[in-house]
């Protein structure tokens, strides 16, 4: 079902191919792209991959009714006059009491998570705070910056935005245009500061000869709030997914500056190395928005990292 993704979407497919096979599925995503339709599309395929893995007899059945949308354990929720409207999430909130009878989880989409305003997304907040393990939730849209902020730190971000980075070739100006709605402190020397901290940081952890509590109190004397760790984490990411792009046969995308250090990580790590670091990230990064202990999040970072 995904597969038919992968030349187009390679990294994202490769990304959550791994976290269904090793059970790494996490309660709520965010899908965005320039496409929401594309999208929705590859959200429903994802949805049936999640659904009946390791299903034989009704998987086919089951995958025709989830394009039919007439499967149970499916909902998918739409704007109604271009807002999701709060009763269509206590609605959905009812149907969503019980446990999933035919598949491995229930799933509900929803499509333009830029329509929730503050009254609807109240109503669905608790459920992406205390998330059943039997619930999985996907919002897509194509214009993640109307998305609330309380929305987004709930959810695992996936970029399946398809700007085109083939003529940049400066790694700072991608990285102010990815970052645009994150820096509350717009200050270029410190944007630079920490860019070049973060990539510095990426450099050490490749030294299998680093030590792990050293790392730690190096860590968080740069890296101090949450603001700082979440900037670093984002950086990361793009660094590892650039080299895993690297490492498929593909071309860096997002810091074509920094080739030296990302061909580095390409040929130290294994394909399932960087995916795992990846996973890492992301988690840890979501744990950021909501968790104030930024050093027992560091220390997380490091130790997990540490035991790859």
């Amino acid at each position: 079902m995904l597969d038919k993704y992968k030349k187009e979407q390679p990294i994202v497919t490769e990304i959550l191919t791994k976290s269904i096979n090793h059970n790494k599925l996490v309660q709520a995503y965010l899908f965005y792209s320039n496409d929401i339709n594309y999208v929705f599309d590859y959200a429903k395929e994802f949805s049936k991959e999640v659904i009946t893995l390791n299903m034989n007899e009704d998987k086919e059945s089951i995958c025709r009714r989830i394009d039919d949308n007439i499967y149970s354990e499916f909902k998918i929720i739409e704007p109604i006059s271009d807002v999701i409207k709060k009763e269509q999430l206590l609605t959905l909130q009812t149907e969503l009491q019980t446990k999933p009878v035919e598949g491995n989880k229930i799933i509900y989409i929803i499509k333009g998570a830029d329509k929730l305003n503050s009254s609807s997304a109240n109503s669905i907040l608790k459920f992406l705070e205390e998330p059943s393990e039997n619930i999985i939730a996907i919002l897509i849209t194509d214009n993640i910056s109307n998305v609330l902020p309380t929305i987004k730190s709930r959810c695992q971000i996936i970029n399946f935005n398809r700007i085109n980075f083939e003529n940049q070739n400066d790694s700072y100006e991608i990285l102010k245009n990815i970052l645009q709605n994150e820096l509350s402190n717009t200050d270029i020397e410190y944007f630079n500061k920490i860019v070049d901290d973060s990539i510095n940081f990426a450099q050490s952890l490749e030294d299998k000869k680093y030590n792990i509590f050293i790392q730690i109190k190096k860590i968080f004397d740069v890296f101090k709030t949450k603001d700082d760790l979440n900037i670093l984490l984002i950086i990361l990411i793009y660094v590892y997914v650039d080299a895993l792009y690297i490492k498929i046969g593909k071309s860096i995308k997002y810091m074509k500056t920094f080739e030296k250090i990302i061909n580095n990580i390409s040929e130290n790590n294994t394909i399932d190395d960087i995916i795992r670091k990846i996973y890492v990230f992301q988690e840890v990064k979501f744990e950021n928005s909501y968790n104030a202990n930024v050093k027992m999040l560091i220390d997380k970072l490091i130790i997990e990292l540490g035991e790859i």
